[in-house]
C-alpha cells in the first residue's frame, strides 16, 4: 500500500480550497473555469497611469469605465476621506461621532437629501447613470481587493451617494450657511418639534463668509487677442479651498475611447473633475454671492391645528413626518421633520419657526451639467451645457482654442418682487415674497470677448470683470441679484493684468503665483499717519516701535520666505480684520503683535517662511488636522486672501502653537494655453500631493514646488500620458 506524504496532502487541500472560491465557476464535469467578478471584468477595461507626482491619468474603454478608475484611484489615495464624505453627505455622522452630530444629520434629513438623490439616480440619463455606477463599483472593488483598509461605517457604496454628497456640500453647507441659522437656532427648532432638551454642543454646518469673501474664495483670469502671444487664449485656474476634510481637492485626468478627455480637480466622492480643461476649452469657477437662497418666518398660530401656518388671507398645511437617526453606540432616535411650501423648517428665532430653501435644490442635473461642460468642444456646446443652470454657486471664467473668453455671473437666481430685504428672513405669510421662477442664463451679468482682451474675477462684483466698457452695468439688473463688492485679490489681479501690454505664457505662469500683499499699499500711509500721532502723544511707544516702522516703511509689499514683514502684517490683520480703527488702535495692535512675536520667538523679525508652514498631520475623528510645531513641515510663501496675492494660504494662528499652518488656499492651481491649431499647453500644482499616505513619496512632494512658485506638467494627451507614466496598472493589479 502506498502512502501519500503530508506535502501532497497540503497541496491537494490547497487545490480543493481554490476550487471553492467565491468566484463563479462554469464548465463540464471534466473542466472547471473560474470567472472573475463583475468588478474585475470592468477593472480590465481601465488603465490607471500614474505620473511622476502620482497624479492618476485614468483611461477606460467607456466613460463609465473611466469613472470606475476614478473611484478606485480616489480610494487608493484617501479612502478615509472618501468614506467620511459619504457618511456626512447621507446624514450619518451621528453614527460615528455621537449625539454631537445629531442636529447636522437632522438638517440633512429635513431637506430629504437622500430621497431626492435616490430619485435623481433612478431617473438619470444612461450616460450619467453609467458614471455613477462605474464610480461606485470602482470604490467597492477597492474595498473588495483591500480588506485590510479600515472602514468606519460603510461596507458598500451606493451609486446615489455622490449625488447626496454634492447636495450636502453645496446646498446644505454653502447656501444654507448664508442664511446664518446658528447652531442655537437649529437646536431650538429641533427641540420644539421633538420635545426635550439638547444640552450637548453641536457640530456647525460648514459656512461661507457672507460678508466679503476675504478668505474662502478663488481667483480666475483669462486673456486673448492682442493681450497674449500665440493663438487662442490663456486661462488661470486658482481655487482657494480647504486642504482637509470634505472640501479638499483631488487632481485627476479622465480619458476614454468614447472621446472623453477632461483633466482638473474633483473632490473625494465626485466621479469626475468638475473644474479644469480638455483639449479645446476650459473653465474656472469662483464662488459668487448671488442671492440664491431665502428664509421665511412661518406663523404657526392655530393651537387646534399645529401644522397650519398663515399664508395670504388664509392658511396652508405644513407636512410633518417621522424618521430615525442612528447614534453611535447603537441607539436609534425617532425624530420629527417639518416643511412648508417654502422649504424645510430647520431654525427657530424669537419663538418663530424659520424655513429655508436654496435655488434648484429639489431639482436634478448638477452632475449632468459638469459632465456636459467637460465633454463640450466649443463655445456653442459649452453654452448648451450650462443653459439648464443646474450648477449653482459660481461665476464661470471660460476660455477656448478658438480665442473666445467669457465670464458669466453664473447661477439660478430666483425672480423676486422688488422692495423686500432678501438678505433677511422674510414674512412667510406674504405671498409676494415667494419665488417666481428663475432668471435665464442670458439675464445674468456677463461679458464675452471684451475690448480689453482680458478678464478677472476673485469672488467680486461682475461689473468690472474686463476692466473695460464691455462690462455689464449694475443698473441693468435687479437689486437683489448681485451682492459683491471689491477685494484685495481683485485689486492685485487688475494690477497684474494691466502691468503687461502682452503676456507670453511664461509670464502668465510666473505672475499666477504672485505673493504681493497689495493691501499694504492702502495700509502703509495709514501706518505712517498713525505713527506720527503716536510720536507726538506717546513718545515711549513710538521709540519702541521705531525700528519696526522703519522696516515696514521700506517694504515693497511682496511676501518672500525670508521677509519678516508678512509675519507682522498678518498677525496685525488677525486683530484688525478690516475694522475702522483709530490711529491709536492701529499702533496698539502693532505693539501687541511685536510683544507676542518677541515672547514666542525672541525677536519680531520672524521670517515669513519660519512662521508660515505647510503640514499634513494626523486627523481627528471629524477629519480635522492636528497640527504640531514639533512635527515636520515645509516653509510656504502663500499669503492670506484678505491681503491680495495669487498664491493664497489660509493660516490662522492656533492656541498652543507658535507657527501658522496652512488649512487651505491654493488647492489645485493650473495655467493653460489653448493654442489654436497647436496642442494645448498646461501646467498644474496641488497644495500637498496626490496621496494622503504619510509614507507615500507623493504625500507632500508638490507642496515644496508650490512654495518655490513652481508648476509641474499637466499631461493632457494620451501619448504624453503614456510616455511620462511612472507606472501603469489595471485596478486591482497595482
Amino acid at each position: 500500500m502506498r502512502y501519500v506524504t503530508s506535502k501532497y496532502i497540503i497541496l491537494i487541500f490547497a487545490l480543493f480550497l481554490s476550487s471553492c472560491s467565491s468566484e463563479t465557476e462554469t464548465g463540464s464535469d471534466d473542466t472547471m473555469t473560474a470567472e472573475p467578478s463583475a468588478y474585475a471584468v470592468q477593472a480590465a477595461n481601465v488603465t490607471i497611469h500614474r505620473d511622476a507626482w502620482g497624479v492618476p491619468h485614468i483611461h477606460g474603454k467607456t466613460d463609465g469605465d473611466a469613472a470606475f478608475g476614478m473611484g478606485y484611484a480616489q480610494a487608493e489615495d484617501n479612502f478615509a476621506q472618501l468614506e467620511l464624505g459619504f457618511i456626512m453627505g447621507t446624514g450619518r455622522m451621528a453614527e460615528i461621532i455621537g449625539e454631537e452630530a445629531l442636529i447636522a444629520d437632522w438638517v440633512v434629513h429635513s431637506f430629504e437629501n437622500n430621497e431626492l438623490s435616490k430619485r435623481d439616480y433612478d431617473n438619470a440619463s444612461p450616460a450619467v447613470k453609467a458614471l455613477l455606477d462605474g464610480y461606485a463599483a470602482g470604490i467597492n472593488y477597492y474595498m473588495e481587493t483591500h480588506p485590510e483598509v479600515e472602514r468606519r461605517l460603510l461596507d458598500h457604496i451606493e451609486p446615489w451617494y455622490s449625488l447626496a454628497l454634492i447636495r450636502r456640500w453645496y446646498h446644505l453647507g454653502g447656501f444654507l450657511g448664508r442664511l446664518r441659522f446658528t447652531t442655537d437656532e437649529r437646536t431650538a427648532a429641533f427641540e420644539a418639534l421633538n420635545g426635550g432638551s439638547l444640552e450637548m454642543a453641536q457640530l456647525e454646518i460648514p459656512k461661507y463668509d457672507p460678508e466679503d469673501r476675504k478668505e474662502f474664495g478663488s481667483n480666475s483670469w483669462a486673456a486673448n487677442g492682442s493681450k497674449i502671444t500665440g493663438e487662442g487664449s490663456y486661462l488661470f485656474i486658482n481655487p482657494h479651498l480647504p486642504g482637509f476634510g470634505i472640501g479638499q481637492t483631488y487632481e485627476a485626468h479622465m480619458l476614454s475611447d468614447e472621446g472623453w478627455n477632461m483633466t482638473g480637480y474633483a473632490r473625494f466622492g465626485y466621479p469626475l473633475p468638475y473644474i479644469g480643461f480638455n483639449e479645446n476649452l476650459g473653465w474656472m469657477s469662483t464662488d459668487n454671492y448671488s442671492n440664491q437662497e431665502d428664509s421665511w418666518i412661518e406663523h404657526f398660530d392655530d393651537p387646534d391645528n399645529p401644522l397650519a401656518y398663515r399664508y395670504g388671507d388664509g392658511t396652508r398645511e405644513a407636512t410633518e413626518w417621522e424618521g430615525e437617526i442612528k447614534i453611535k453606540g447603537g441607539e436609534v432616535r425617532t425624530v420629527k421633520y417639518r416643511k412648508t411650501h417654502h422649504g424645510a423648517v430647520v431654525a427657530m428665532r424669537d419663538g418663530k419657526f424659520l424655513s429655508g430653501m436654496m435655488a434648484r435644490y429639489d431639482e436634478p442635473g448638477w452632475l449632468d451639467q459638469w459632465y456636459n461642460m467637460g465633454k463640450a468642444s466649443n463655445i456653442d456646446e459649452f453654452t448648451t451645457a450650462i443653459e439648464p443652470q443646474a450648477m449653482q454657486f459660481g461665476n464661470i471664467m471660460y476660455a477656448d482654442d478658438a480665442g473666445n473668453i467669457w465670464y458669466i455671473y453664473n447661477g439660478a437666481v430666483p425672480i423676486r418682487t422688488e422692495g423686500y430685504d432678501y438678505n433677511a428672513a422674510l414674512d412667510g405669510s406674504n405671498p409676494e415674497t415667494d419665488w417666481q421662477g428663475y432668471h435665464t442664463l442670458q439675464q445674468l451679468p456677463q461679458v464675452k470677448n471684451p475690448v480689453s482682451n482680458m478678464m478677472q474675477n476673485t469672488n467680486t462684483t461682475p461689473f468690472n470683470a474686463s476692466m473695460s466698457e464691455s462690462d455689464a452695468r449694475p443698473e441693468d439688473y435687479p437689486s437683489y441679484m448681485v451682492r459683491e463688492g471689491d477685494n484685495a485679490r481683485s485689486q492685485n489681479a487688475r494690477r497684474i493684468l494691466n502691468k503687461y501690454d502682452q503676456f507670453d505664457f511664461e509670464t502668465w505662469e510666473r505672475e499666477s503665483l504672485d505673493t504681493t500683499m497689495i493691501i499694504w499699499q492702502e495700509l502703509a500711509p495709514q501706518f505712517a499717519e498713525a505713527y506720527a500721532e503716536t510720536s507726538a502723544g506717546n513718545p515711549e511707544r513710538a521709540e519702541k516701535l521705531a525700528p519696526v516702522m522703519e522696516m515696514l516703511q521700506a517694504w515693497d509689499g511682496v511676501a518672500t520666505l525670508e521677509s519678516p514683514e508678512p509675519t507682522i502684517l498678518t498677525d496685525w490683520g488677525d486683530i484688525w480684520r478690516g475694522r475702522d480703527t483709530s490711529a491709536e488702535e492701529k499702533m496698539n495692535i502693532l505693539e501687541q503683535v511685536v510683544d507676542r512675536l518677541v515672547e514666542d520667538w525672541g525677536t519680531y523679525e520672524v521670517p515669513w517662511g519660519e512662521m508660515n508652514r505647510a503640514q499634513r498631520p494626523p486627523l481627528n475623528e471629524q477629519g480635522n488636522p492636528i497640527f504640531s510645531d514639533d512635527a515636520p513641515s515645509i516653509a510656504t510663501v502663500g499669503v492670506p486672501g484678505w491681503t491680495g496675492g495669487s498664491q493664497i494660504a489660509f493660516n490662522n494662528r492656533r492656541d498652543g502653537l507658535k507657527r501658522r499652518y496652512k488649512t487651505g488656499g491654493n488647492s489645485y492651481t493650473a495655467v493653460v494655453h489653448f493654442a489654436g491649431s497647436e496642442r494645448t499647453k498646461s501646467r498644474s500644482i496641488h497644495v500637498f500631493g496626490a496621496s494622503v499616505d504619510p509614507n507615500s513619496p507623493h504625500n507632500m512632494d508638490q507642496a515644496q514646488m508650490l512654495a518655490n512658485k513652481q508648476y509641474k506638467p499637466a499631461w493632457l494627451y494620451l501619448d504624453d500620458v503614456q510616455a511620462n507614466a511612472a507606472g501603469s496598472y489595471h485596478p486591482g493589479e497595482e
